[in-house]
């Protein structure tokens, strides 16, 4: 659901009526199971409605919600976007199934942080965006999404072509991923900054959004690159597939031996969606 530039509703609403609609939202499995989604948009929420919405950034955000110290550069950590984004996601969710006939909707457009409080039908007769509930296909699904990130791996190695090894498969990985069907994928360098912060996987995928990882690492001796990947449910540290990839290296076949790594990772990918 794309929200419009903010503007004022044919009805100005009540704080008590926006406070009850939150009340109506936050029972929704996507608000109810993320403190960090229902704490994000009630501040958003509290500050526009006290007459704080230019005091709504990224940076305040950063420190007000996910407590983030003063220090916090919004330049170089981009976690406001991706709960920001999991936010809009959630809201989607909610008015798209159980919150379709509620008569106030509340949304963040894309790029900003500022909500937007709008009636229903002016909502309907203005950009004919919500289809009737009898044309439209279930907006949430009866099963759990599978959301990989592609998590950094661990070099044993400090030789600068093998970092570069890694990060390009890594990104290879998450390229290919981001086109199979039914599948999201956090962006690769969103997941590499954040990593080296939080070492729980339960914890950075309850926070980012994820539930399945591709993790491993590599070793190289002598011409001799070992890459040992995994495919691991980040919700009970399951591990689901691995496989360990040998090969002599030569000036000619590092993205032949990324390919073959990245093409048997996506079958395997693959199959764990099938079978969800």
């Amino acid at each position: 659901m794309n929200f419009p530039t903010p503007f004022v509703a044919n009805k100005p609403f009540s704080y008590d009526s926006i406070a009850d609609q939150l009340d109506k939202i936050f029972v929704h499995p996507d608000f109810s199971k993320s403190e960090i989604l229902k704490k994000f948009l009630s501040y958003i929420v509290h500050e526009t409605l006290i007459g704080s919405a230019h005091c709504i950034k990224e940076y305040t955000i950063a420190l007000h919600v996910l407590e983030k110290p003063v220090s916090f550069n919004p330049q170089k950590d981009c976690i406001v976007r991706i709960h920001a984004g999991r936010l809009r996601q959630a809201l989607t969710h909610y008015y798209s199934g159980m919150g379709f006939n509620d008569q106030i909707v509340i949304g963040i457009p894309k790029g900003k942080y500022v909500p937007v409080f709008m009636d229903r039908q002016q909502w309907i007769d203005e950009k004919n965006l919500l289809t009737p509930p009898r044309q439209r296909e279930p907006a949430i699904p009866d099963y759990e999404p599978v959301i990989f990130a592609i998590m950094p791996l661990i070099c044993t190695s400090d030789g600068k072509l093998i970092k570069a090894f890694n990060d390009s498969l890594c990104l290879q990985m998450c390229t290919t991923l981001s086109q199979l069907n039914e599948v999201s994928v956090i962006a690769y360098q969103a997941i590499k900054n954040l990593a080296t912060k939080y070492l729980d996987l339960k914890e950075l995928g309850t926070m980012v959004g994820f539930n399945h990882i591709i993790t491993g690492g590599t070793q190289y001796v002598k011409n001799k690159i070992r890459i040992n990947i995994q495919i691991i449910d980040s919700r009970n540290y399951k591990q689901i597939w691995s496989k360990i990839f040998e090969s002599k290296v030569t000036p000619t076949n590092l993205f032949d031996i990324q390919d073959e790594i990245c093409q048997q990772t996506i079958i395997q990918a693959q199959y764990l969606v099938n079978e969800s």
